[in-house]
């Protein structure tokens, strides 16, 4: 039945449900305390575009239930308003929605959502359920039309969850600081990724050609949330309300169940899994119980060619080298190659490292010098600007570069760089130029460099054989010993260096002082991590070169907070090599056994982008 073409009946029951959706608003329990409707008035002539649509439990409608179109709020988790209050929608017999001038925009780049709540899934005349709660993400209010349809169902809702977990607080409550509205933007538009709104199918109508989700594990958890929404909110819930409970809190409507289970997602599994019951309304499913609840999704194309270090920019695009092939690839927030087959570059060869810096300029480094003219360097760096422009000719060659392997850019404009081939570190200025001298600094002191990570003192860490070394801005140099076959390092905001031990199949910590103070085993030895980060809460993530998987470890404890064997075992990881955080949560793993580049979504803290030093916030 078409929502334009509605009988003057129809129209007559959708006043009506409006009213006692106004009146069930108040009251439902689906909100935690605290999050009352904000009951605000609209001026009609500054009301947004028609919106219209239906909610549905699996393939059932839902009548009478409560539509709230809510802008995010400007506190992480918190501060989302019902552009609706005080003029409530409500669904009609068939589950449809009809809103019509209702709201305003508070600006055309504010991301909205939907949330319907209550209503009747097809239960005996006069019955709802209290528990049901279901979410579809929208992203700007701006860009909402009069054409605009949406589906609001278990699937859609988990998408929201899934992309949206670093965002979402009790209650339907979305919310991110002023300074990172881009990350909440882009956490939105992976949403899109995951589900279609248009359909309420998976994935989305936006996912890159090529691109794969897991699409069963989320039409399981779509069939999970669907157990109890498609019921009178009594014991048909149990199962899924005792499986989410974390830390002896139980949530009490589905949309907090998920929430919980995303923020959780090893927290047990099985129950969770279990809780879908007989076949569930969402197809193909998964046929047992995965082995965490983490969602990832992974691109191709780009140019990936054994693909090495990553990083992202300011708008969240991810940037990544390439060993083979002479090219830089990078993609939008959500995977779309910004160049089909990447961004080439005359000096581009061998490439591992990249770095991006203030200004959102890429740099790569390169083990061969490309010309002729270059031979008697044993390597090079590359610029490129941020829409793929090469912006050094054949690379920079001074400064001691010799084999560089890795790159990092500092807050003040400075770039260092981790020369293996004679051990040794260069410091180059932001016009390619070179602070450290002809032979670089600490030549022949570093053995076997690996990586290199900055401290909020502009110090230079990097990763050696056997341990740690510091180096200054001004070339003085502080050795540790720690470890084994360092591969990875990262420094925290209190100052620690984490080392990605990759023969020992550890994590080691040392103080700001290069004193060990934990060595933590992965995988049981079998692990190889190569790449490590940290994450905008202090948690530690390191990606499994052996193990295929994902670490996670508590910056406090140094404890494995992650499963045994690591997460994302169910992601197709080939060979991880690089890692990064972006501004949304989302971790970004390359796989440089299968050319993709493998994105787990809003699993982590959110981090500022570009990273030039230790990880904050955003």
């Amino acid at each position: 039945m078409a929502i334009t073409s509605m009988s003057q009946a129809h129209t007559d029951r959708k006043r009506l449900l409006r009213l006692s959706a106004f009146l069930l608003a108040t009251s439902l329990l689906v909100f935690s305390a605290g999050c009352a409707i904000d009951l605000r008035s609209v001026s009609e002539n500054e009301s947004g575009a028609a919106l219209q649509g239906r909610v549905r439990g699996g393939q059932q409608p839902v009548s009478g239930a409560a539509i709230h179109l809510y802008a995010a709020g400007s506190s992480v988790g918190s501060g989302a308003t019902d552009l609706l209050a005080p003029h409530a929608v409500a669904t009609n017999a068939a589950g449809y929605f009809n809103i019509t001038g209702d709201y305003t925009c508070p600006t055309p780049n504010t991301q909205v959502y939907l949330v319907a709540t209550g209503g009747n899934p097809g239960l005996a005349t006069g019955q709802t359920n209290p528990a049901l709660a279901l979410m579809a993400a929208l992203g700007n209010c701006g860009s909402l039309t009069s054409s605009t349809v949406i589906q609001i169902n278990e699937a859609t809702t988990v998408a929201a969850a899934w992309a949206l977990a670093q965002f979402l607080g009790p209650g339907a409550q979305i919310g991110a600081t002023s300074t990172n509205s881009t990350g909440l933007a882009n956490a939105f538009a992976v949403a899109a990724n995951l589900a279609d709104t248009s359909t309420g199918l998976a994935p989305g109508a936006s996912l890159p050609a090529g691109a794969a989700t897991e699409t069963a594990k989320l039409y399981t958890l779509a069939d999970v949330l669907a157990s109890c929404i498609n019921s009178d909110g009594g014991t048909a819930c149990t199962p899924l309300f005792t499986a989410a409970t974390v830390a002896g809190i139980a949530p009490t409507n589905t949309l907090d169940a998920a929430r919980n289970i995303v923020l959780h997602p090893t927290a047990n599994i099985a129950a969770v899994f279990n809780a879908a019951g007989a076949q569930g309304p969402f197809q193909p499913t998964l046929s047992a119980a995965p082995h965490d609840w983490t969602m990832s999704i992974t691109y191709s194309g780009g140019g990936l060619n054994t693909p090495g270090d990553v990083a992202v920019d300011s708008a969240g695009s991810i940037a990544v080298a390439n060993y083979f092939g002479g090219i830089v690839s990078k993609f939008s927030p959500t995977g779309v190659p910004a160049a089909a087959s990447g961004f080439p570059g005359t000096g581009l060869s061998e490439s591992y490292g990249i770095a991006i810096d203030a200004s959102d300029n890429i740099w790569v480094t390169n083990q061969q010098s490309v010309t002729s003219a270059n031979n008697q360097h044993k390597g090079s760096v590359s610029e490129f600007s941020s829409a793929g422009a090469e912006l050094s000719g054949y690379g920079y060659t001074s400064g001691g570069l010799y084999y560089p392997i890795a790159i990092v850019a500092d807050s003040s404009g400075a770039i260092w760089v981790a020369d293996y081939g004679d051990s040794s570190a260069t410091l180059l200025n932001g016009d390619g130029s070179a602070v450290s001298g002809s032979g670089g600094y600490a030549a022949s002191s570093l053995p076997f460099v690996s990586a290199v990570a900055l401290d909020s003192a502009h110090n230079a860490w990097f990763a050696v054989q056997g341990g740690a070394a510091r180096v200054t801005p001004a070339g003085v140099v502080n050795t540790y010993s720690c470890c084994g076959n360092p591969a990875g390092i990262a420094v925290d905001g209190t100052g620690n260096v984490w080392i990605a031990d990759y023969n020992g199949s550890a994590i080691d910590e040392l103080d700001s002082t290069g004193v060990l103070q934990h060595t933590t085993t992965l995988n049981s030895g079998n692990a190889g991590p190569r790449a490590i980060a940290v994450d905008g809460a202090g948690n530690i993530w390191a990606g499994n070169y052996y193990g295929n998987s994902l670490a996670e470890l508590s910056g406090t404890t140094a404890a494995v907070t992650s499963p045994a064997a690591g997460f994302g075992l169910d992601a197709p990881l080939s060979e991880p090599y690089g890692l990064a955080i972006d501004a949304s949560g989302n971790l970004w793993l390359s796989n440089s056994g299968s050319n993709t580049l493998t994105q787990f979504v809003g699993l982590a803290a959110p981090v500022r982008t570009p990273q030039l030093g230790p990880s904050v916030q955003p």
